[in-house]
């Protein structure tokens, strides 16, 4: 597919409203860098702590002292080289409204990213990781990145525990990353991938589903495939069924979401009715992406 039929010019026209809203948000921060939740050496002061033996004297709040007679450590919050990887779900659930949606997103945050100086990794991924697209820190790169998630095709099982463990396998990976994906067929190993992720960078997942899958409108007798495994099953779409459906849809989303948010990481709602400008704001500002 080439990438005007999936990103037309109005929708080029909204990234670049979103970057320049963007760089408002971001108040100034340095071009980029982020904070870290780390402290270190930089330069925007984070807290005290009290002097212990070895601590480099050059940080001793001298001015506390003269007032207070006590020995106290300035810290600084630590900023990083920033560098966001975009996890993008291709697996044959995702077919329809939410790949649409997904790679639209996943344009819109690499845009945005690119437009504060920031390197942009974009790795998809269903059984296996697929090759990789890596930009450099210039949003005048969109449309390589463009026409290359326009020729992206949902297919394959989800393997999450497998290509997150690839993933952090990699000497280079740092930063940001942000899974976009249904997490369909893969609730069990969310826990372990979040936690894998954990370890290495700052991860945050964004869930996307689509009306169907929390709202189904289906009725009566039908005959349902499974999108990955293409398993078969005939059923009844009674009321009854519809509404134990809907519950258990709620639990799993809940599930999802505790999931993420115990192993550290942010979890993200993303219903394919919300506008992913909106959408794409608030991942980045709660990634820590815009400042």
């Amino acid at each position: 597919m080439n990438h005007h039929e999936l990103f037309d010019a109005p929708f080029l026209a909204l990234l670049e409203r979103l970057h320049l809203l963007a760089k408002r948000l971001a108040g100034g921060a340095a071009a980029g860098q982020r904070r870290a939740r780390r402290l270190g050496d930089g330069l925007e002061f984070a807290d005290h702590r009290d002097y212990a033996p070895g601590d480099d004297i050059r940080f001793i709040d001298w001015p506390y002292y003269a007032r207070m007679e006590k020995i106290l450590l300035r810290l600084f919050h630590e900023h990083n080289d920033a560098e966001v990887t975009i996890l993008l779900d291709c697996s044959a659930s995702m077919a329809g409204e939410k790949f649409t949606y997904a790679r639209r997103t996943a344009a819109a945050l690499a845009y945005v990213a690119m437009g504060g100086l920031e390197r942009v990794t974009i790795q998809p991924f269903a059984d296996e990781l697929a090759s990789p697209l890596r930009t450099g820190r210039n949003r005048g790169q969109i449309l390589h990145v463009l026409d290359y998630l326009a020729a992206l095709a949902p297919a394959g099982q989800t393997h999450l525990d497998r290509c997150t463990t690839l993933l952090t396998a990699r000497p280079e990976l740092s930063g940001t990353v942000l899974l976009l994906g249904d997490l369909l067929d893969c609730s069990e190993s969310l826990s372990d991938a979040c936690l894998r992720l954990r370890q290495r960078c700052e991860p945050t997942v964004i869930h996307i589903y689509g009306a169907e899958d929390a709202e189904p409108t289906l009725r009566g007798q039908m005959l349902l495939r499974a999108a990955e495994s293409e398993q078969e099953m005939s059923l009844d779409l009674t009321p009854e069924l519809l509404a134990s459906y809907r519950a258990r849809w709620e639990e799993f989303r809940h599930g999802c979401e505790h999931a993420v948010l115990a192993r550290g990481a942010i979890y993200v709602a993303a219903p394919t009715a919300l506008p992913f400008e909106k959408l794409v704001l608030q991942t980045l500002r709660q990634a820590g992406v815009l400042n």
